[in-house]
This record gives C-alpha cells, structure tokens and sequence, in this order.
C-alpha cells in the first residue's frame, strides 16, 4: 500500500482512495463481539478542491455511535486486509 501524505495539522491523508479498500460497515470494525482495536480504516472528508481520504485507527474511545454517522454517508472505508 502506498504511504499516506501528511496534512499541515498532522494528519495522515490520502487524496485519491487507496487500492484494497472498500466501504466499510458497522461488522468490519468486531471480531466475535470484540472490537478491532488497532485496525486502520479510512474516512472521506470533502473539501472544495479534492477528495481527503483521512488515516484513522480504531480505539477503545471509538463509539460506533460517532462512526455510523459517517457509514451511512458512505464515507468509511476499510481494508479488505483487515478481514478476520
């Protein structure tokens, strides 16, 4: 996979969206009722010029609450890797 760029707030991006992923559902981010922790996934943010694939790494802070807002727009991605 190619390395993510790096925004001016240091922040891990990607402008066009990696190979190997794919839309990603609230079941990507639980392996036998635990959550993935440490699993990399992705989140599109729109911003005038191009897309902004954001670097985000699932923690025990993460509420799937927060993270369906986004699954339901479509924006979260996952690698196909991270499959069980």
């Amino acid at each position: 996979m190619e390395e993510p760029k790096i925004d001016k707030n240091g922040w891990k991006y990607y402008d066009k969206m990696p190979v190997g992923f794919r839309k990603g559902c609230l079941d990507d981010f639980h392996f036998h009722g635990k959550k993935k922790t440490g699993m990399v996934f992705l989140i599109q943010w729109a911003l005038t010029k191009s897309d902004y694939y954001q670097v985000c790494v699932v923690s025990e802070n993460l509420t799937s609450t927060w993270l369906n807002q986004f699954i339901k727009d479509n924006r979260v991605f996952v690698y196909e890797q991270n499959e069980h």
